[in-house]
This record gives C-alpha cells, sequence and structure tokens, in this order.
C-alpha cells in the first residue's frame, strides 16, 4: 500500500510541477503623450542669460535702492550733473519776485541762482520738483522727496510775496 500512496502521491505532484496557474491578461498601458518642455528651457536660458550679465534689469521707478542704507543721505554725485538754466534750479535756491496776472491765468516772476529773472508757471520743471499751481499772493511748487519714512513721495513748499 504504501507503494500505491507514494505513486499517487508522485503522479499529483508531477501534476502540480506542470500545471500552470492561469495567467491574468495584461492591462493595456495608456499611450504615450510627449512631454512639454518649453518652460524648463525658457527658465534654463533665462538662467544662462543671467549668469552671462544679460537678461536682468532693474528698474527703480521712483523708489530708492533697497540696498542703501537709510542712515546715508543722498550726495549731489548721486543725483548727477544739473542742466543749465533753470531746469537746474532747485526749490529752495530760488526767490519769489512778483505775480503777473495774465488772461491765461497767473505767472511768477523768480530770481534763479546766476542772479537772473524767470517767468514761469503752472507745470514749470525745476531740479527737484515742479510749479504745482500759482495764486495772487502765492506759488506751490511741488518737491520730490527721497525720505523712505515718508507716505508721500513729494511735499508741497509755497512760497508767498514779501
Amino acid at each position: 500500500m504504501s507503494r500505491v500512496v507514494l505513486a499517487v502521491l508522485a503522479s499529483l505532484a508531477a501534476v502540480l510541477a506542470f500545471a500552470q496557474p492561469p495567467r491574468p491578461t495584461p492591462t493595456p498601458a495608456p499611450p504615450e503623450t510627449p512631454i512639454d518642455t518649453s518652460m524648463v528651457e525658457k527658465i534654463l536660458s533665462g538662467d544662462e542669460a543671467v549668469e552671462a550679465g544679460g537678461g536682468f534689469t532693474y528698474d527703480p521707478a521712483g523708489r530708492r535702492d533697497p540696498f542703501r542704507s537709510l542712515l546715508a543721505r543722498q550726495t549731489k554725485e548721486d543725483q548727477g550733473q544739473r542742466p543749465p538754466g533753470l531746469r537746474g534750479m532747485g526749490v529752495d535756491e530760488i526767490k519769489l519776485q512778483g505775480i503777473i496776472k495774465l488772461p491765461e491765468g497767473y505767472v511768477a516772476m523768480i530770481q534763479g541762482t546766476d542772479n537772473m529773472s524767470y517767468l514761469i508757471r503752472p507745470g514749470t520743471v525745476l531740479w527737484d520738483g515742479n510749479v504745482e499751481h500759482i495764486d495772487a499772493d502765492k506759488v506751490v511748487f511741488r518737491m520730490q522727496v527721497t525720505d523712505p519714512k515718508s507716505l508721500k513721495p513729494y511735499r508741497e513748499v509755497t512760497r508767498t510775496l514779501q
């Protein structure tokens, strides 16, 4: 009987060894879509341009340089060369001599730093500001301010007749 049991077990082992379980059907792979690398190429080319010294500009648009000390005052060399004439004169440097009424409005007569007289109208540009408006007894200037603590980037200066 042991031979019969051995024969049955051997045949059973042979059947199990050669019998393979049914293979599952593979799921179809999704079709490959090409990867868009244009944005990566754009970023890399921008990095190369910055490393080469090109491709980057800074426009302060009237704001102060964030890397300069707030305690240091702006020197005259930083402001550049002044143009000749009225455009090169500051609001604090001129003297109001008179105000003339014309049909178009008021015109002010000032004495410049070169001891010459000039006629100014609203909108006239000076070195550090411009003429805001002129009344019968005063001239209001809008002066540009570079103080980082100031809420407004300008200051109104009023000159009255003496």
